[in-house]
């Protein structure tokens, strides 16, 4: 049975993608004031109760993601269903990030590009990027036509 996931898509979403993934576990866990700096110049540090809160669920949605793309893709590494699935719901959580970044620029009145630092492009980039490849995953671009027709 020919993979129904072309080649870039099952190394991007099955290796580097986790990678990324993973520092989305540990940075929020073990070095937060690094994690909040790269989101905001004024972060409040040490972090608040309720903010520790947040970034340990935070956390645990990363390993979730993590254990999902690693396992789960590996498990079904022929299931373009699954596949899609998947990165339809870790699209959204793409795109929220984006917004969340985009309120938060407003909040601050940093809305100005020029006004942005530099651990805020790459954060910005690398979740682009990424939504950019899901996308044109999801759409179809680089699937062959049987692929796209199969359901799994």
């Amino acid at each position: 049975m020919a993979a129904t996931v072309p080649p870039f898509y099952r190394t991007f979403f099955a290796t580097i993608d986790p990678v990324i993934c993973f520092t989305g576990i540990l940075l929020p866990l073990f070095a937060p004031d690094i994690y909040l700096k790269s989101f905001s110049p004024t972060a409040a540090i040490p972090p608040a109760v309720e903010t520790r809160v947040c970034l340990d669920n935070l956390a645990a949605w990363f390993t979730a993601c993590f254990l999902l793309q690693v396992g789960l893709l590996r498990a079904r590494p022929n299931d373009l269903t699954v596949w899609r699935f998947l990165q339809a719901a870790i699209l959204i959580v793409d795109v929220g990030m984006l917004a969340a970044y985009g309120r938060a620029f407003h909040a601050q009145g940093r809305t100005k590009w020029s006004l942005w630092r530099l651990e805020e492009w790459a954060n910005i980039l690398v979740t682009v990027g990424v939504a950019t490849v899901r996308t044109a995953f999801l759409m179809g671009v680089g699937v062959g036509r049987s692929e796209r027709v199969k359901r799994g």
